[in-house]
């Protein structure tokens, strides 16, 4: 009996266990076979999931499928809403939803569905099946988990030196692979290519033969450590830094006009010259501001943040871009330190990472907190800014500020005297100046100026002109004027325009009943104007109609602004009026309603620059009249409309008194004893020659301080601004509030850190961040060997590439951070490493194996970055000049492609090329257009600079050859180079040779030789017969010819060294 039922037992399990089997397409089980025995979630199964799968079951909540999350262990376990089960049950092929979907032969079932045009092949079917066969065992993504560092593997081939521990990693992987790696690369390519990575200029004739010479054991050490403290190597890590921080010279939207911030391109310079720490240089470039007693250079280096792009163009919405701004510096922030596409999270949550929208807006917050404008002027730059006086213009400006303040207390002590105040209280007192311009409406007389505009003849005067059609109607004395349409605007003629040292009074009576949320009221200035900066003055009624005064240099930071605590009455005849007493400052204006002084706040009080217009300066203000009823801000969307009545309005070339100001409002005022003695003051001849002699120091220091360069940089809010997350990325559709703080997945926000960009560089460089330290090591191998550790540089997340050699990323990372974060010693390591300094040939076995070098079995090899391309072929022809630092310069390019643009901008209308030296600089101070870049830069993939970029896309095309035989510049330095030659070497044979060296950096071959002589000959056969040929190419470019030369031979040589920079040795590195 027993028996019998072990028997029907073992019927039944085997009836169970084959109902749980799955049959698996044949394809599908030979691809199976062929897989490593144990998968790896991070290795084999997430790139797949990531790949098909999580667009629609990620981490994306509003892009989510039937609620199905297979990015965590969490999701793809649970029950499934449909009520199919699980998605996956480790373990059981038969249970789990996700085997049935990706077999199943119904296109109504099978996953991924056809309408996402995507497909498992056969190995990733196999691939999914195994793991789930294997327990399904979910794993953090590896870039998420801190590195740990690893032990270092022994080296087994013994045959291949390890110069340290990277060899060992490297070889621990070939082994793996059955690879062996590629002996050493001899001198000269070794030289040549060391030299370029750590310098981007090429080694001289000097430098190859003194280390061809050199046997000492550690003569490649030694050019290592000379290479690391030039300023060339300063500059070739600017460079490579330069497109990471999106730098450029324009401001790269509608206008593209002109910006100036190569002040902080030097401080880079200077920064990896003195070999600051990592963490110091970032920190600095982040939250440099923000630091304690922050000296002028850590707020030089915010610069960074200010490298973005930015609008002129009229009609934007100046918040929408604002918040523009502030997206650029987070996406920036993600890239280059992150190396995650956060800004995927900007309209949705991530649909590939585990970062949520919340997360984004989060992040950005840190950088949401700057006092900026969202539309600038077409050309220059806007606040907030730093000033960066030389240090003689720095001790003059301290010598003016002292003598000001003394002048400033002698004019204090300058009182009347007690019996001069008697007898200005009997009328025995001079009478008030007339002031620079008066218009009380009443006889006036209009007659036509222009269509559309009519001159005002007041008192049969002509002083002003109106548009639109204000009226004349009953107003406070006889006339005023009726302001009632948008168009209605009175301009006054030859007066008001003022510089900030320069003390004026205005006042005039109004009538208005409009209210207007958001909207201003111009009274009278001459700003508003974009493209003048917004500079000059205006007289007006902010949005609650707080009576208001702005000096204005440049917004949204050179300027004062003084508002009355309280707001005008509506619907009523008020007189206002204001003193301004030419020191620059918010105290020195005073606001006055119905007579009285009133009650007011500082709003803002940091002027210290001209506020004449531009067309001003240019002596063309009679193009920028006051402007009465309406501001000059035609393109902001905000018009600054006066909506009402004005009357009899005065405009005094001096600041006036209390007592001036009660004349206005009533004629018959009578002094009394403070405002007599103030009016006395004022008119006292000793006392106006000590204003005027306060006014000329005043205007010392202007002139001086308006010569001195400013620089965009962070300044953080005094309160802090609300963030949100906007709906579909919308800024004007806020959601939740939020405050700053960094994604979870990565690595929370301590407690202990400040929540504002300084808090988060702390967080960037905490030694529990997974990922600092691995993507900056990453960038910095990738400068070595033309690709990272792991190849998508800008991309740790799940759609990322993996890292070819993990433990050497995580050694490397934990080494760059033990070391304080030194950059030459991080550099050093890897140029020293034998992996570096291998062969770069490779058969055809192994570019079949690994065409792309990835694991590193050979040296490497690949086309130079457009700047060393150019650079190369100066230095080759000695035109090369080596200034470390100062402003862009202007090389050739073909004529026209600035001017047909749609040109808002004035200082980049056209494109004018450099003169002398600065025509022959190094690339990288080459002028950056964002919307014209250099176009022989481009043909070799330089990029615009317009957003932040890790790593540079690799193009070939007919046209990089057409700019190596034709640009002007490689044209020039041909020519240049045929002098040298001749200068340098006696016999063609020696010329040969010279230029093969200058250009390439090894000794040619005598089949070399041979075919430079044919070229040659043939060449040189031409232009002997073809003198006007000559003639022409070696009148080429900028730099003098030299005379009493044969044309001939010249030209000849100059063909020869154009073919040698077409040469692959010339622009490829090996």
């Amino acid at each position: 009996m027993a028996c019998h039922f072990r028997k029907l037992l073992l019927i039944v399990l085997a009836a169970l266990y084959g109902c749980n089997q799955v049959t698996i397409p044949e394809n599908i089980a030979q691809a199976k076979q062929n897989l490593p025995d144990k998968i790896d979630f991070n290795l084999h199964v997430k790139p797949i999931l990531s790949d098909r799968c999580f667009a629609c079951h990620g981490p994306d909540k509003n892009k989510r499928e039937e609620d199905l999350r297979l990015d965590i262990a969490e999701g793809a376990f649970a029950a499934l809403k449909s009520g199919h089960g699980k998605a996956i049950v480790p373990g059981s092929l038969h249970n789990s939803e996700v085997v049935r979907r990706i077999l199943s032969e119904n296109p109504e079932e099978r996953m991924p569905p056809a309408s996402s045009n995507l497909s498992l092949t056969p190995e990733e079917s196999a691939t999914l099946i195994k793991w789930i066969e294997q327990g399904a065992e979910y794993k953090p993504h590896w870039a998420f988990i801190p590195p740990t560092k690893p032990e270092v593997p022994l080296a087994k081939n013994k045959s291949w030196k390890s110069n340290n521990p990277i060899d060992n990693f490297v070889q621990a992987t070939l082994e793996n692979k059955n690879l062996s790696p590629a002996p050493e690369a001899d001198k000269e390519r070794l030289l040549r290519r060391v030299t370029m990575d750590l310098t981007g200029l090429p080694p001289t004739i000097a430098e190859i033969d003194a280390f061809l010479t050199d046997n000492s054991p550690d003569a490649y050490e030694k050019v290592v450590d000379r290479l690391l403290t030039t300023d060339a190597f300063a500059e070739r890590m600017a460079m490579e830094w330069m497109d990471v921080a999106r730098y450029a010279d324009s401001h790269g939207m509608h206008a593209d006009g002109w910006r100036m911030m190569w002040p902080w391109r030097d401080w880079v310079i200077k920064a990896f010259k003195n070999n600051m720490p990592y963490d110091q240089f970032s920190t600095w470039q982040i939250a440099g501001d923000l630091l304690p007693n922050a000296t002028k250079e850590q707020i030089l280096a915010t610069a960074f943040n200010r490298n973005h792009p930015m609008t002129a163009e009229g009609g934007v919405i100046d918040e929408e871009f604002r918040l523009k701004y502030v997206f650029d510096r987070t996406s920036t922030i993600g890239t280059a330190f992150l190396a995650l596409t956060v800004e995927c999270a900007q309209c949705h949550d991530h649909k590939f990472d585990p970062i949520s929208q919340k997360d984004y807006y989060s992040l950005s917050a840190f950088f949401n907190n700057v006092k900026e404008l969202g539309m600038t002027g077409d050309d220059g730059n806007y606040g907030p800014m730093l000033l960066l006086p030389d240090e003689t213009t720095e001790k003059k400006l301290a010598a003016l500020d002292k003598q000001i303040q003394d002048k400033e207390k002698e004019i204090e002590l300058s009182a009347e005297k007690a019996d001069q105040i008697h007898q200005f209280i009997s009328n025995k007192y001079p009478a008030p100046e007339s002031p620079a311009a008066y218009l009380p409406f009443d006889k006036t007389a209009t007659t036509t100026r222009k269509e559309g505009e009519k001159e005002l003849i007041i008192d049969g005067s002509p002083q002003c002109y109106s548009s639109g059609t204000p009226e004349l109607v009953n107003g406070k004395r006889g006339k005023a004027l009726l302001f009632n349409d948008e168009y209605d605007e009175v301009f006054l003629k030859k007066v008001g325009a003022y510089e900030m040292n320069e003390a004026f009074s205005v006042g005039m009576w109004i009538n208005t009943s409009k209210l207007e949320k958001g909207k201003t009221q111009t009274l009278i200035g001459n700003t508003g104007n974009k493209n003048n900066f917004w500079r000059g003055w205006e007289f007006y009624l902010d949005t609650a109609n707080h009576l208001s005064v702005r000096l204005i240099h440049s917004l949204p930071h050179n300027y004062l602004h003084v508002s009355t605590l309280e707001s005008i009455p509506l619907d009523t005849w008020t007189h206002v009026a204001f003193t301004y007493e030419g020191s620059g400052k918010a105290s020195g204006v005073k606001l006055y309603m119905n007579g009285e002084k009133v009650s007011t706040a500082n709003n803002y009080d940091r002027l210290y620059k001209t506020i004449r217009t531009i067309d001003d300066v240019k002596h063309l203000a009679q193009e920028r009249p006051l402007k009465i009823g309406k501001s000059y801000r035609v393109f902001t969307g905000e018009y600054g409309i006066f909506k009402g009545m004005i009357d009899e309005v005065s405009l005094f070339n001096r600041q006036i008194s209390t007592f001036e100001i009660k004349k206005l409002v009533k004629p018959e005022a009578q002094p009394e004893g403070s405002s007599a003695q103030e009016y006395l003051t004022f008119r006292n001849s000793h006392y106006q020659a000590l204003q005027q002699e306060l006014k000329e120091l005043r205007h010392d220091r202007i002139k001086a301080i308006n010569q001195v360069p400013e620089i965009m940089v962070m300044e953080e809010m005094k309160q802090t601004r609300p963030a949100f997350v906007l709906n579909r990325g919308q800024y004007d559709s806020p959601k939740e509030k939020v405050n700053p703080a960094t994604p979870q997945s990565v690595m929370s926000f301590p407690e202990n850190l400040p929540k504002n960009r300084l808090g988060l560089s702390k967080w960037l460089f905490d030694a529990r961040n997974p990922l600092t330290a691995r993507v900056t090591v990453n960038r910095y191998w990738q400068l070595f060997f033309g690709q990272g550790l792991v190849k998508t540089s800008h991309d740790f997340g799940n759609q990322g590439n993996l890292p070819s050699h993990p433990e050497l990323l995580d050694w490397l990372a934990i080494t760059f951070r033990e070391s304080g974060w030194d950059v030459k010693k991080l550099m050093k390591l890897i140029a020293m490493s034998a992996t570096y300094r291998q062969n770069s040939r490779a058969d055809k076995q192994l570019l079949e194996t690994d065409p792309d070098n990835k694991f590193l079995a050979r040296g490497p090899k690949y086309r130079l970055p457009a700047e060393m391309i150019r650079d190369n072929a100066l230095a080759a022809s000695g035109l090369l000049v080596r200034w470390v630092g100062g402003e862009s310069v202007k090389p050739y390019q073909p004529e026209g492609l600035w001017t047909e643009k749609n040109n808002f901008s004035h200082m980049l209308f056209d494109y004018v090329p450099s003169k002398g030296d600065s025509l022959y600089r190094r690339s990288m101070y080459s002028f950056i257009r964002r919307t014209s870049p250099h176009p022989a830069m481009v043909a070799f993939d330089a990029t615009a600079r317009d957003v932040c970029m890790v790593k540079r896309e690799t193009t070939n095309t007919p046209l990089q050859a057409l700019v190596l035989l034709n640009d002007p510049q490689f044209v020039e330095a041909a020519r240049v180079m045929a002098i040298r030659l001749q200068k340098e070497g006696d016999e063609l044979e020696q010329q040969l040779e010279l230029a093969f060296r200058l250009t390439t950096g090894r000794k040619p071959k005598e089949k070399e030789i041979e075919v430079l002589k044919q070229l040659y000959q043939s060449q040189y056969t031409q232009f002997t017969h073809n003198t006007n040929q000559a003639e022409e190419l070696l009148g080429v470019g900028e730099y003098k010819q030299e005379d009493g030369i044969d044309k001939a031979k010249t030209a000849a040589l100059a063909m020869v060294a154009s073919t040698l920079f077409n040469h692959d040795e010339s622009y490829m590195k090996r």
